[in-house]
């Protein structure tokens, strides 16, 4: 029997048998189960091609041969095949006589029908082979596994689902895996072929170096929200505070955890134009919002004054379950926009078929049952006609990534709690009167310690040293009062009654000396000893004058040794206030600058209770040469 003529691919375990050795057919139509033989990949075809057979000599059986086709192997299979015509006909070539005619002439034999049986089955396995999957016969199927923000989870795993069919090969794994998981994942304990988190503004964390983005999913434009019948907030400027103080309350959900609380952060902050420098506005409109842990929870509290920044798919699962809520894309606004993120190349052909999946008629309306937009941020039917939204915005971000890791840090501080060990001068020089008043510098600085106290909140913890030479024995500084929580209470009232009664009665040393690098240093170390991550960790240094204590440190064995006990995983931070014409900014900008800090001057102790004020923007400043100073 000639060769069977095999595409490329590899060959067969072992020849195909001799004709003699092919076992007869059994009786009826039916064919033995033959083993899968290993073909190149092929294009399928709808049915069984005519068999071209080549010529053969008197001599020989006719040998069919197929065409050099490019086949898959394919499973075995048991195939009907109808009985033997009475001729076959022949490749074009030299007249054959029929094998009847032959035989009448005593010369040939009938063809061998079990070959040609063999043959019909061979190219129908090929043909079902091509069937069963892209690249021909699918020798286990492609996995891929996808991490979904649970947001789009469920539309993903049914696109999946029509790719795990015949014509893909694929086997799709889809795992809700919340956005914030994926972003902050360094240890890589979430893996996975392809991600799909909630928004681009992820990337700027971790998911970035996890792959390259090869699409958008879908489409969720960050709206605000209010109760219906409330004059809608449009522009994230109306935030602002209005002259007489008065502004909507901004909702958002945690912006370390979610992408809308996130997005909000970044556009309020891109329409006041804060800097962490500067950032006015910015820090007042945080420090009065809301937080909340989910987008029910900020529905919860939504009233006539507050208005709620979050996705249009939350709002509308909130109008779905009855809630009277009303919605308006502001007039700069982004959209959650679920990037497909391919981490291992090799899937990305598979990564972009569910990305198609997802953009045909039956992707789409399973994106809107759960009251997701199209990736064209088109109106979809079923989501936007329940909220009256026209079409979302193209844009998926508010910043570049060194902003949203700027805003993130700038927001993380401001929401932190203060704790505050405040060293005053008591030195001599605090008996000097305050131009412009008939007031000393130690009287007005505790007036305005005890005012700025006021604004800070009951969780807040504050304590007081004064420094001045010999205070404590050979010590140039004194506890007046421990750092405690303003609220807490003691044997004689809280905490905060305790502070204002101190600062009342303080009195300056008249023949004291300035020991501020000896007591800054005993300060630093006293935050540090009882450090508390939850809270910014501070010595406020208020000083008139220049360190003038020779038995104490000098300047450089004080940066020395702030140097070397820095510890990254407990900051503490000086800043310090400096008032006066006598006193040396350039020195205490140099201790500030050793622990992270910041220093500035002071142009009369009067501006005090205003830092206090702005207590957020002092957290969140970290160019202390550009810090404001009131």
């Amino acid at each position: 029997m000639p060769a069977l003529p095999l595409a490329a691919g590899s060959p067969p375990e072992a020849p195909l048998p001799a004709a003699d050795a092919v076992p007869a057919r059994p009786t009826g139509n039916a064919v033995p189960v033959l083993p899968a033989l290993p073909f190149a990949a092929g294009s399928a075809a709808d049915g069984v091609p005519a068999l071209p057979f080549a010529a053969a000599s008197p001599a020989t059986d006719v040998a069919p041969v197929l065409p050099a086709s490019p086949l898959a192997a394919g499973p075995a299979a048991v195939v009907a095949v109808p009985a033997p015509p009475r001729e076959v006909p022949v490749a074009p070539g030299p007249r054959r006589d029929a094998w009847r005619g032959r035989q009448a002439r005593g010369g040939g034999r009938p063809p061998n029908w079990t070959l040609v049986t063999l043959a019909v089955v061979l190219v129908v396995v090929g043909v079902g082979a091509l069937r069963a999957g892209v690249g021909g016969r699918c020798d286990g199927a492609t996995r891929v596994t996808v991490a979904a923000d649970p947001a789009v989870a469920s539309a993903v795993t049914a696109a999946g689902r029509r790719l795990d069919g015949d014509d893909n090969c694929l086997d799709v794994r889809v795992d809700a895996v919340v956005s914030d998981a994926m972003a902050g994942d360094a240890a890589g304990s979430t893996r996975a072929d392809v991600y799909i988190p909630d928004s681009s503004l992820w990337l700027a964390l971790n998911v970035a170096a996890k792959g390259r983005t090869v699409g958008s999913a879908a489409r969720s434009p960050v709206v605000l929200a209010r109760r219906p019948g409330v004059a809608p907030v449009t522009d994230w400027t109306d935030l602002r505070p209005a002259r007489d103080g008065t502004a909507p309350v901004l909702r958002v959900l945690d912006p370390m955890r979610d992408a809308s609380g996130l997005a909000a952060l970044l556009l309020t902050r891109r329409a006041v134009g804060a800097t962490p420098a500067e950032p006015g506005a910015f820090s007042e409109i945080m420090r009065g919002g809301v937080v909340a842990d989910d987008a029910e929870s900020a529905f919860r509290g939504l009233d006539a004054g507050s208005v709620v920044a979050v996705s249009e798919q939350a709002v509308w699962r909130r109008v779905r379950q009855g809630g009277g809520v009303s919605a308006v894309i502001p007039a700069d606004a982004v959209s959650l926009d679920f990037p497909v993120i391919v981490a291992d190349d090799r899937k990305a052909s598979a990564a972009r078929a569910l990305l198609a999946a997802l953009r045909t008629p039956e992707g789409k309306a399973q994106l809107a049952r759960i009251g997701l937009r199209p990736a064209d941020g088109a109106p979809a039917r079923g989501v936007s006609d329940v909220l009256g939204l026209g079409a979302a915005p193209a844009g998926n971000g508010a910043g570049d990534a060194p902003t949203v890791v700027q805003t993130l840090e700038m927001w993380r501080k401001m929401r932190l709690g203060t704790r505050m060990l405040t060293v005053l001068d008591v030195s001599g020089s605090m008996t000097q009167q305050v131009k412009g008043t008939r007031r000393a510098r130690m009287d007005v600085t505790s007036g305005e310690l005890e005012q700025g106290l006021a604004l800070l909140p009951d969780d807040a913890e504050v304590g007081l040293w004064a420094f001045a030479t010999a205070l404590d024995g050979e010590k140039p500084y004194r506890e007046v009062v421990p750092l405690r929580r303003l609220g807490s209470v003691q044997a004689g009232g809280t905490q905060r009654a305790g502070l204002q009664q101190a600062l009342t009665s303080l009195r300056p040393k008249k023949d004291g000396d300035t020991g501020l690098y000896d007591s800054v240093l005993a300060a630093v170390r006293a935050v540090r000893a009882g450090y508390r991550d939850d809270m910014t960790n501070v010595v406020l240094v208020l000083t008139d004058g220049r360190n003038d204590y020779r038995r104490g440190l000098t300047e450089d064995a004080l940066l020395r040794a702030l140097r070397k006990e820095n510890d990254k995983a407990r900051p503490v931070q000086v800043v310090g206030l400096a008032f006066g014409p006598d006193t040396d900014l350039a020195s205490l900008r140099r201790i500030a600058a050793a622990t992270g800090g910041l220093a500035q001057q002071v142009r009369d102790p009067r501006e005090i209770r205003e830092l206090f004020r702005r207590s957020a923007a002092l957290k969140i400043c970290d160019d202390p040469a550009r810090c404001p100073a009131g």
